[in-house]
């Protein structure tokens, strides 16, 4: 057994704490079984002599009280005549009124106990003493030697420490064992964890709260951790992919230049177009790479400033001019005449562009993206980028970090496929609220509310 291990510690706790119970029982024992013994007699007798002042006159109750404490009880008068004696007609020997009344008068109480020892006999007389109706209750009882029961008693509890020890390394050895095998089990199940098997099950039906929800914790960590190598694996794919294929085309298009388009300028000029635009891909890839990694990371900071929205989203439809074979139509609401916002600019830029991308990329049959504006409540515009294409079934997971929808219906090569992510940091980033609504073979409309700015109307 390790020195450290759970086993091993539970049973030096177990075995600890019968020590230290054993031990106040022995301390008691030896040093203040004596004391507590004659306590309890003075708080017996003391008792005892409240009640006899109650039924002073009252002998037969006071007979009946002597014979159930077996204790003596007597009243005298003021001169030390016996007005009653439980015992006899004569006051014991080593009853002294004077001294009684000594300890009755130097007493903070309206009574007094105290102790007679007497060493022939090897034992002490417990004697209470009180005053009433000018007469001196005296209550005395023996106060046995308790050497002999002391001894016993020594006896009995050495038997019952070494049994108990031997009982307590049992019993916390098979507690211990039963507490931390489902924890080794747990700890086998998660060095395979470790190791990268994501499809490891841990044990959550033990008798245990807190281990039933350690290992749900890992259960779920083991699926979300799976899903996202899967997911990682999958990028990893799909970026060699996008970045194989404009590397090949790029290579292709300069042998054609080598070898057949070198002396032809308009040829050459078409194949360095091409050309140029494969690169701006790869560089456009490795930037939104670059830039999911800062958003996620928390690197990147936003810088709010007051722009124009309407001159934003018209600057971004111009830069898309290039594709001369899309229809864009941008529109603004009737009601809105400043179109003042507040947000980074530059960032927001890069949001509506990759909503268009990813618009571009699954346009429907009429080519047709639309941008629209609305003013939907006092403090914020809603911003939509809308296509007619086929739609989507499930957008859970539109947004989520590595996703990458089926892209059998995608009509262009326009974007890098990490786009909608980038979006969906941005915003939060700006914590501006955004979504997604699409409908199977009737298209798909992104969107995103963005604050007004404090002098909008």
């Amino acid at each position: 057994m390790k020195i450290n291990s759970l086993n091993n510690k539970i049973i030096k706790y177990f075995i600890f704490f019968v020590v230290v119970i054993f031990a106040v029982l022995w301390l008691l024992q030896v040093i203040f079984l004596q004391s507590m013994y004659k306590f309890m007699i003075e708080s017996e007798i003391a008792k005892v002599g409240n009640a006899i002042k109650e039924n002073i006159d009252d002998e037969d109750v006071l007979d009946k009280i002597a014979f159930k404490n077996s204790f003596n009880i007597m009243i005298l008068s003021e001169r030390g005549e016996l007005v009653y004696g439980s015992n006899s007609d004569k006051r014991p020997f080593y009853i002294d009124l004077n001294h009684a009344i000594s300890n009755l008068k130097q007493s903070n109480t309206d009574y007094a106990t105290y102790t007679i020892n007497i060493t022939k006999m090897q034992s002490g007389i417990v004697v209470y003493v009180t005053e009433k109706d000018s007469k001196y209750i005296i209550v005395s009882t023996n106060l046995e030697p308790i050497s002999a029961t002391s001894k016993v008693i020594s006896n009995i509890l050495l038997y019952v420490t070494i049994i108990t020890t031997i009982l307590a390394v049992i019993i916390s050895t098979i507690i211990s064992k039963k507490i931390s095998r489902p924890i080794e089990k747990i700890t086998g199940r998660a060095k395979e964890f470790g190791t990268g098997n994501y499809d490891v099950t841990f044990d959550s039906n033990t008798e245990y709260l807190e281990i039933n929800e350690l290992a749900e914790t890992l259960n779920y960590s083991a699926l979300e951790l799976g899903k996202t190598d899967k997911l990682r694996k999958e990028l990893i794919a799909n970026v060699s992919h996008d970045i194989k294929t404009p590397l090949t085309i790029i290579k292709a298009y300069s042998e054609m230049i080598k070898d057949l388009s070198g002396d032809v300028k308009e040829k050459r000029e078409e194949h360095l177009d091409v050309i140029i635009n494969q690169a701006d891909l790869l560089t456009k890839l490795t930037d939104d790479m670059m830039d999911l990694s800062k958003y996620e990371t928390g690197t990147i900071a936003i810088e709010l400033k007051n722009y124009d929205l309407k001159e934003q989203i018209e600057s971004v439809v111009k830069g898309f001019e290039c594709f001369s074979q899309l229809n864009f139509k941008a529109s603004f609401d009737d009601n809105i005449t400043n179109f003042k916002v507040t947000a980074d600019e530059i960032k927001i830029n890069q949001v509506i562009n990759n909503l268009v991308s990813n618009a571009i990329n699954y346009a429907g049959d009429d080519n047709t993206i639309y941008i629209n504006v609305k003013d939907i409540a006092k403090d914020f515009f809603r911003v939509e980028v809308k296509d007619n294409g086929v739609g989507m079934e499930d957008t859970t997971h539109i947004f989520d970090r590595y996703y990458k929808s089926n892209d059998k219906f995608r009509k262009s090569g326009y974007g890098t496929g990490l786009g909608l992510s980038i979006v969906k940091n941005i915003l939060q980033l700006h914590k501006f609220n955004f979504g997604v609504e699409s409908e199977k073979g009737k298209g798909t409309t992104f969107y995103f509310d963005i604050q007004k700015s404090n002098d909008s109307e």
